[in-house]
């Protein structure tokens, strides 16, 4: 995963859960473990087109979190960074592995945030985050599933066994199938229930 989608995934992931302000530069870049000067090129688009604002007294803001994860959305390309495509046999026999290291996103981690239960639609491309060497010439190819590499924050971060909340609309986004528009629906009903403009202040 590229480092701008780093930044732009760090500042997401706190969006939605509450953090919006930041009171340094400097305290994006180390958590998102992105170099300072990477992350300053990655903040310049957001401010551009006011997704986050920078004041020099408070520091940086998110003010729309729409914008933020619509910026993350368009810049993920899943067929571009893929390890491997397989098929779901071959995957759950790579998951049986006790030694094996992952984290599932896509719509089996937009059942999770929905709180575990599906109600939305049946999963269609199933996707594997790992930090671990795939070939593709170790597995059988399909389409059924799509392993990616598991980069260094995620792999602290995503605790639960599951891409995180900005992560899992990035990655339906730019997924194929009616399933991941589905999916990608019931998440925004479910996380932004009204506008943001209607939401009380976030200062």
């Amino acid at each position: 995963m590229k480092n701008l989608e780093i930044v732009w995934r760090t500042l997401a992931d706190s969006a939605l859960s509450g953090k919006r302000n930041w009171k340094s530069l400097r305290e994006i870049s180390e958590a998102s473990g992105v170099a300072p000067s990477t992350t300053h090129q990655a903040l310049g688009r957001l401010i551009e087109i006011g997704a986050v604002e920078q004041n020099p007294i408070s520091g940086l803001t998110v003010v729309s979190p729409q914008k933020l994860l619509e910026s993350l959305a368009a810049e993920r390309s899943l067929q571009a960074k893929a390890l491997a495509y397989t098929t779901l046999d071959a995957a759950k026999n790579l998951l049986a592995n006790p030694e094996f290291s992952y984290a599932l996103g896509g719509t089996l981690a937009a059942v999770h945030h929905l709180g575990g239960e599906n109600k939305v639609a049946t999963h269609g491309q199933r996707i594997i985050y790992t930090p671990q060497l795939i070939s593709q010439s170790e597995l059988p190819e399909s389409d059924e599933v799509i392993i990616l590499k598991l980069d260094p924050l995620a792999a602290r971060t995503w605790t639960d066994g599951f891409t995180s909340l900005a992560q899992t609309y990035a990655d339906l986004w730019a997924s194929p199938g009616w399933q991941s528009a589905e999916f990608l629906e019931a998440l925004k009903d479910d996380f932004s229930p009204t506008r943001d403009w209607e939401q009380k202040s976030i200062a």
